[in-house]
């Protein structure tokens, strides 16, 4: 089968300045921005709700700086809340299969994913919060899928653009950015955090 692409325009976390640690961020404004609601990744991050250590209530450290020994991310049961003043049909997806978000791509809506970084092996840790020792896997990166085909996933990654086999920062915004992963790798990927995603639904309804 010819690849399904849905036609989002690739945002850089690294343009016009380096956000360095808020592919969250940027991955949620190019959802938004794809549904025609213009606000840009910088405005989006700079009002979320934030939390000194545990991304499950908010963002966790500064999008533009690397915080140590914490786990500097938002998930997405904290997020969603605050994109619903943007759209009130973002939803929190987690526990859907990639299969399964494939019929979101069918009815023309893109996914924020967690899932390890550049898909590799994932890492895990134990860290201190205020709500207790949480086990998360740290090595994570939230990127937006748009599309597949029999064998492979595609996404947008907000860090990363490719050159045939070269891998290279997103020093600025482009159709390189599309990632193309064999699907069971993706799948170990997305798995393994949690099946973390959000997506813009409209009376979505999933068949097995």
């Amino acid at each position: 089968m010819d690849p399904l692409l849905l036609p989002v325009q690739p945002i850089s976390q690294l343009f016009p300045k380096p956000i360095i640690m808020g592919c969250e961020g940027v991955a949620a404004a190019m959802l938004l921005q794809y549904n025609q609601h213009f606000i840009s990744a910088d405005k989006l991050m700079k009002y979320w709700p934030r939390h000194p250590n545990n991304p499950e209530l908010g963002y966790v450290g500064h999008p533009f700086f690397i915080k140590p020994n914490v786990h500097q991310t938002i998930f997405p049961q904290a997020l969603v809340p605050y994109l619903k003043q943007y759209d009130e049909h973002i939803i929190d997806g987690t526990g859907q299969s990639l299969k399964n978000l494939e019929q979101v791509i069918n009815s023309g809506q893109p996914v924020v994913i967690y899932h390890t970084h550049l898909g590799v092996r994932p890492l895990r840790r134990t860290f201190k919060t205020s709500s207790g020792l949480k086990n998360w896997v740290s090595n994570i990166h939230v990127t937006l899928l748009i599309g597949y085909d029999e064998y492979h996933y595609y996404f947008i990654d907000p860090l990363w653009m490719h050159f045939k086999t070269l891998l290279a920062p997103a020093l600025w915004p482009s159709h390189h950015q599309i990632h193309k992963m064999n699907k069971k790798r993706l799948i170990r990927s997305y798995d393994a955090p949690g099946r973390m995603c959000l997506y813009r639904n409209i009376n979505q309804t999933f068949t097995r």
